[in-house]
């Protein structure tokens, strides 16, 4: 093997990228299963694995026994939110429903839609992914200096969230999550046994690369001292951390409220 071609294996192996039609198929495979199509609205790599992330997302509760639907078609057409700017009425997300104890249960599964704090109902920051309870995005026009629409859910109705993030893993992209977390559901950085039913996935950091030695340890003590998910080479094992064989493996929560 020549040194070119040594270096281009070492870069396949190592790098936290996947080919963009690769991506593209997985999205419309999936969205081909809910019989509908998806709006092509972004050219960019960590985009689509955002998209991605979103359906491993929504298999997870599958898997967990909720009846998954497509909600609020755009012109026929599935629409993601891939920044944090719009109102949730112009895009998609799924409804999940499931029954316990003879009462039956709705959450939202959305896409970039800004959480209240945990500690100050004045202060929100936007998950790529969160699982709310159904009906309950509001809006307002009173956040911004302007009369601008935004979209929010107050921290009581989440159930959980999850971020995504397109790199190999690095120490501080690691502790910079846990201050979400922090924010978000301060609970869990005091209790790391939240397994209630129904059960939710617990907030998790979704990461396109592979781990070395040093990111591997932090992940470790991170999931042993709180009910969090670190979930890394999602390019490459994705379907398999997200399938009913690992399912025991993701780190469940969750509320009854």
């Amino acid at each position: 093997m020549s040194k070119k071609e040594k270096k281009e294996t070492i870069t396949k192996t190592k790098s936290p990228f996947k080919d963009k039609a690769l991506l593209e198929k997985e999205i419309a495979d999936f969205a081909n299963k809910f019989k509908v199509t998806v709006v092509n609205q972004s050219k960019r790599i960590s985009d689509y694995f955002e998209m991605s992330c979103f359906n491993y997302i929504v298999r997870f509760y599958q898997l967990h026994g909720y009846d998954v639907k497509v909600q609020n078609l755009q012109s026929k057409q599935y629409r993601y939110k891939c920044s944090t700017s719009g109102i949730q009425s112009n895009f998609s997300h799924f409804l999940a429903t499931i029954k316990f104890e003879k009462k039956e249960y709705n959450f939202e599964i959305q896409h970039n839609l800004a959480v209240q704090s945990s500690h100050d109902k004045e202060l929100f920051t936007t998950p790529d992914i969160s699982i709310i309870k159904a009906g309950k995005v509001k809006t307002s026009t009173t956040y911004y200096d302007s009369n601008k629409r935004f979209s929010f859910a107050n921290n009581i109705d989440v159930m959980s969230f999850c971020e995504v993030k397109q790199f190999n893993p690095f120490p501080e992209l690691l502790f910079n999550f846990m201050g979400v977390v922090n924010e978000l559901e301060k609970d869990i950085m005091i209790n790391n046994a939240i397994n209630h039913k129904p059960k939710h996935i617990a907030p998790s950091l979704m990461i396109s690369g592979k781990p070395n030695k040093q990111t591997t340890r932090i992940k470790l003590s991170l999931e042993k001292r709180y009910c969090i998910n670190i979930i890394y080479d999602l390019f490459y094992t994705g379907t398999y951390t997200f399938s009913k064989t690992n399912l025991s493996n993701l780190r469940t929560k969750g509320k009854l409220q």
